[in-house]
């Protein structure tokens, strides 16, 4: 089967009935997002590097990420198979997912997962976190940088998922009219989150039906609410993934690994039987995101375990045929509620 190319859109959302959480009154809840959606047209004769994602800030961004250590060059280095406002495929509506990226990590910074979806078929749009990103750059060239300060992390978990559903709703009337018209497939609706938005992505799961299923990137799992989902969920962590490792990780902080290995045991208890719990061996916490390439330059067939496991959940969730992966990757190994592999725990709640 032929792949499809990669169309990208930037729009901006504004919420009339939320304020800025880190201005409070001074300004309404405003963020860009990118679509990226399947096209027909080729991508490989414009196939350009990642700071053509930062237009029309690009100079900005790249001393934003000079500042953070990580030079042009290694920027440049990166190519992507994007079209800029390329035109989206007519007369098919396609599944979507909704992306909320980790702390600090710019929306888009996540272009292995999301070019390979949207080149099997899924609408992908990314939202961006103002003030939470190292830098946040809107189309009218106005950009944000990262707040000094920020609220307590339940409250931004919170704000991502209100910035989830209010993308839900827009998405519904994108659909009526307009370039989009008619793309997104409003009965097959997914999530992604990385790290809080990983958190965040698990929320709106459990509290919004039009959801239909959820990847969890190595996800703050002591941030997750009281809600469990009736979706499927695909938990992919960091090789850390029990209480010893994941303790070792975070620097002995007792008490946050405590709540992450209990939520995940909860998790594992009342979650469907369809979802899938998978630790990823050599990946580390920014792993999952491309800024883990720029900093550690992660290892192409960890890379290529993680697009397999999500693609497979998410293609396996739209065609209704969810089950654990068959996915012969010794990267990828299938761990219970503890984080531990499945042979540590002799009963299996499936």
């Amino acid at each position: 089967m032929n792949e499809y190319g990669v169309g990208r859109t930037v729009k901006v959302i504004e919420d009339d009935n939320r304020k800025e959480l880190f201005t409070g009154e001074k300004e309404k809840r405003t963020f860009p997002l990118s679509i990226f959606y399947p096209t027909g047209e080729g991508t490989k004769q414009q196939e350009r590097d990642l700071t053509s994602l930062f237009y029309p800030a690009i100079e900005e961004a790249v001393q934003f990420f000079a500042n953070a250590g990580i030079s042009e060059e290694k920027l440049k280095e990166i190519k992507i198979p994007v079209i800029e406002n390329a035109k989206p495929i007519k007369g098919i509506s396609f599944p979507t997912v909704l992306l909320s990226p980790g702390f600090g990590i710019d929306r888009d910074l996540y272009m292995e997962t999301i070019t390979d979806l949207v080149q099997k078929g899924i609408v992908v749009v990314t939202l961006s976190v103002p003030y939470d990103s190292l830098f946040t750059i809107y189309p009218d060239n106005k950009v944000i940088p990262q707040a000094d300060r920020f609220p307590d992390d339940r409250i931004q978990v919170n704000t991502r998922v209100g910035d989830m559903r209010l993308v839900l709703d827009y998405m519904e009337k994108w659909n009526q009219k307009g370039i989009f018209e008619g793309i997104f497939d409003l009965d097959q609706i997914g999530v992604i989150g990385h790290s809080l938005g990983g958190a965040a992505a698990f929320n709106a799961a459990a509290i919004d039906n039009r959801v239909k299923g959820a990847v969890l990137l190595d996800a703050s799992l002591y941030l997750i609410g009281d809600a469990t989902p009736n979706v499927p969920v695909l938990n992919l962590r960091q090789e850390a993934a029990s209480y010893e490792e994941y303790l070792a990780v975070i620097g002995d902080n007792h008490e946050t690994a405590c709540s992450y290995i209990m939520n995940q045991e909860k998790m594992y208890r009342l979650l469907p039987s369809e979802s899938i719990f998978m630790k990823v061996i050599g990946a580390n916490h920014l792993t999952f995101s491309t800024l883990g390439k720029l900093i550690f330059g992660t290892n192409r067939a960890v890379s290529i375990a993680i697009q397999e496991a999500v693609s497979t959940f998410f293609v396996g969730l739209f065609k209704s045929e969810i089950k654990v992966p068959k996915i012969k990757n010794q990267n990828l190994i299938e761990i219970n509620g503890s984080g531990h592999p499945m042979h540590y725990q002799e009963i299996d709640r499936r």
